[in-house]
Formats: structure tokens, sequence, C-alpha cells
């Protein structure tokens, strides 16, 4: 799926598609997945491919502290400014690789962009876009110094979290917003992150509070069951089985991966195991998500049973989801 330009979008089946050219979310996303994977192995395949993630962000970055987010195969960006979520996305990339173990000419790359970009997070309106940066940022915090008032920055992000939360939640419906749509274990990982830099007491009561609403509603008679993307959840009204998006899934996995590392709470480990099981068949349809032939991974789960198709988002949200396994067992051996 990475040719010399970056990670392309989509895939037919497993074949890449050209046609429908790039995104900068898939190449931030995959500058994580080759940061971790070059700080295990320490191999220069990994260096390169991280390099090249990194200088496809590079080269969306705007002078206006944003990021451009749809390539043609051509080269030429289509968008002026990409979404807010796209910002947050390159910014979560940026601030962890800014703060890893690649070489320093590289870091020094992703620590700038992450800076001259810092100022627009002030702006965000959307939910996901704040829960990503402030993921970019709390890793930004574990390797560089705190020059430009990060931890300041992640709090005020955490309280338009809290905000959204005071606003939505009643009843039963204990949320940072109306409905559960995609990337929901990205708000409640957010404002986890956030609240161990903070260790604010009301920061903790809302982890507290998101996490036990979304737990008892993505997991359902012992299996992992993700808001599908053919409706949603809206509040009061009926979830959407299908279509279940394995980027969801992968999403899952961090998120209680990510609590158990902190917490050290064997049901969290659990629950993360039972997440990662989505990939290979403990899921809806009873199918492997993951392709051991490509090793790839399909892009979702259908009343018929698989869309076939592989893209980006999907096969980088499985490696996501099996390096952080790794590493607990790793950590644990």
């Amino acid at each position: 799926m990475t040719d010399c330009t970056g990670l392309l979008q989509h895939a037919v089946h497993s074949v890449p598609n050209r046609r429908l050219g790039y995104t900068t979310d898939d190449n931030a996303r995959a500058l994580i997945v080759a940061t971790q994977q070059y700080e295990k192995s320490n191999s220069p395949e990994d260096l390169k491919l991280a390099i090249k993630y990194l200088s496809f962000i590079h080269y969306a970055h705007t002078s206006q502290g944003r990021f451009r987010n749809e390539m043609n195969f051509q080269r030429d960006f289509l968008d002026e400014q990409g979404t807010e979520d796209c910002y947050g996305r390159a910014m979560w990339a940026c601030g962890y690789a800014a703060s890893s173990k690649l070489p320093e000419n590289v870091r020094i790359v992703a620590r700038k962009l992450f800076v001259d970009s810092i100022g627009t997070a002030a702006d965000l309106n959307s939910p996901r876009a704040r829960a990503y940066t402030i993921l970019g940022m709390y890793h930004f915090l574990r390797g560089c110094q705190d020059e430009i008032g990060i931890a300041d920055k992640i709090d005020a992000l955490a309280d338009t979290l809290v905000a959204g939360y005071q606003h939505y939640s009643e009843g039963n419906w204990r949320w940072f917003e109306p409905y559960l749509t995609y990337g929901n274990s990205i708000l409640a990982l957010g404002m986890f992150m956030a609240s161990q830099v903070t260790g604010k007491p009301k920061h903790r009561r809302i982890v507290e509070d998101v996490l036990g609403f979304l737990t008892d509603t993505l997991f359902v008679e012992g299996r992992l069951e993700v808001i599908g993307n053919d409706g949603w959840y809206v509040r009061g009204g009926k979830r959407a089985w299908f279509d279940q998006q394995s980027i969801d899934a992968g999403y899952a996995v961090l998120l209680y991966a990510y609590l158990y590392k902190f917490t050290q709470e064997k049901h969290f480990l659990e629950l993360a195991h039972i997440a990662n099981k989505w990939f290979f068949g403990a899921n809806r349809v009873g199918l492997w998500v993951y392709d051991p032939e490509s090793k790839g991974c399909y892009d979702a789960i259908a009343p018929w049973g698989l869309n076939l198709n592989q893209g980006a988002e999907a096969c980088v949200a499985y490696l996501l989801a099996q390096q952080i396994m790794q590493s607990i067992l790793m950590d644990e051996s």
C-alpha cells in the first residue's frame, strides 16, 4: 500500500487503488505504526517508512498551521485545508514522532511541525480533533520540554470535552455528544490521557463515567460490537449493528490496552483481548477480518459478511492494535 509518495488510501480487495490517491489521515496513522516498529527493530527499512510518512505530512502542512488532506495520484492536493480531524491525527503523529527513538534529525522535523501548528488547537470545534490533539500533546510531553505550555493546553482542551459531556449527558446517556459515531474510543482515550496530565478530580470523574457508558455499549454478549456506520447510534434511537469498521475495533483495542498499561487493572486487559479478537472472528458475523494471506485487514463487516476491500485505514488500525497488544506481552514477559 506504500509507494514512493506515501500510503495509498484505498484498495480493491488487496490491490492498491491508485485512482483514489492518498490522505494525510492515513499517512499520519502510518507514521505512528512505522515509528513504533522502528523503536523495536532499529531497522533501516522501518526508518525509511517513517521518514516517508513524515515527509507526506510535512508536504501537507500549511502556513496557517493546518494540514491538507486529500491528494490524488498525480500528487496534487484536492483541498486547501483538511478537516479538523485531519489536523488532530497529524498532531497525534507528529507529537508521537517528536518524542520517539527516531534519529534526532527526523525528530526535529516532527517537533517543528507540531510546534508550528499548536496554536490552531484552541480553535478546534470537533471533539475528536480535540482528543487526537490531546494524544499528540501527551506523547510530545514524554520527550520534549514543555516550553510552550502544552500541559495548560491539554487542560483547556479537556475542559472543552467536559463542556460537551455536561451539555449532552442525560439519564443513562453519559457521553460527549448526542450520538455515537466513528472513533468513539479515541474520545474516551483522549479524556483519559488528559486526566493523567491534569490530575483534576473532575476530569477523572468524567473518565470513569464515559468509560462505564462506552464499555456497556461496546461489549455485548462477551464480544466487541462497535457502532455501525449504517445509521450510527443517536441518543434515544436504535443503534446500527452494521457496517462495523475495522478502524473502530482498532481504536477500542488501543483504549483498553492503554487503560491497562496505566492502571494495571486486569479487567481492562481482558477487554483489550476481547476487542482484539474482533479481528479474528469474535464478531457479529463470526468471520476473520484479518487476512492471513495478504497480511492485511478487511475494511468492515456487513450483514452479508465482509467488505473485502483492504484499505489503509483498516490495515493501519489492525497494526496499531497488534503493536500495543504485543507491547503488553513484552512488558509482562
